[in-house]
């Protein structure tokens, strides 16, 4: 998304939901970096679209968690500090061994198969050039154990962790060896294989080792991150 040319705002969707898309795009690839202050009107000169249509988007992002707004100041790249940090990876930790769980005792055959399939694409683009869209293959991962544990609220409590989530995954794919990828790639299909063993209890610790995992891993990255900008 280096090239202004790569910002155009096509029609497939609508004017609201493209200029969300591709802000959000933007900020998950650290175009801009935390702390950096967004101004509309360059906003706007890149992707084409209003003033108007890029203070809708910000405040969209806002929500989500990717951009802070200051009175007076204006808007910038939210800095995820430790703490946050450490407590998204605890809500995760909270649901999605939870829901493991409940995808072991409650999926069907199709909703295995569809899981199979998204580890498969997830493993393929296990790699630091694709980081992001690796973040974005773990998250389809996430989205079929959670639609197939069959509880509409565990789904939506983890909606609201998404963006902020996909953003932890993605720096931390950009850093971590090619060992550390095998491994993570190892217990995803450790898991699966739980899954389909129909034993719930392992699912849920699995998980929870792999979350936890994954949680100590990004927040010694920020850690140092915060180190070097001192």
């Amino acid at each position: 998304m280096g090239d202004t040319g790569d910002w155009a705002i096509d029609g497939t969707q609508t004017l609201r939901e493209k200029t969300v898309a591709v802000l959000r795009e933007a900020l998950l690839n650290q175009v801009f970096k935390p702390g950096d202050k967004l101004v509309e009107r360059t906003l706007a000169d890149r992707t084409g679209v209003s003033r108007t249509s890029v203070r809708e988007a910000l405040r969209e992002l806002e929500a989500e968690g990717l951009v802070t707004r200051e009175s007076g100041k204006g808007v910038f790249v939210t800095r995820v500090s430790v703490s946050e940090a450490a407590q998204i990876y605890e809500a995760r930790v909270i649901l999605e061994s939870a829901t493991a769980r409940l995808f072991a005792e409650r999926a069907g055959p199709e909703a295995l198969e569809a899981l199979d399939r998204a580890i498969e694409r997830a493993e393929a683009t296990n790699q630091p050039a694709q980081a992001q869209l690796h973040a974005r293959r773990l998250d389809e991962v996430s989205d079929v154990i959670m639609e197939g544990a069959g509880n509409e609220v565990t789904r939506q409590m983890a909606a609201v962790l998404r963006t902020r989530i996909t953003f932890l995954r993605t720096i931390t794919a950009r850093v971590a060896s090619s060992e550390r990828r095998a491994e993570t790639m190892g217990m995803l299909r450790e898991i699966s294989a739980a899954f389909h063993a129909r034993d719930g209890a392992k699912a849920e610790r699995l998980t929870r080792d792999y979350v936890k995992r994954s949680a100590a891993f990004a927040i010694d990255l920020l850690r140092k991150s915060r180190n070097d900008d001192a």
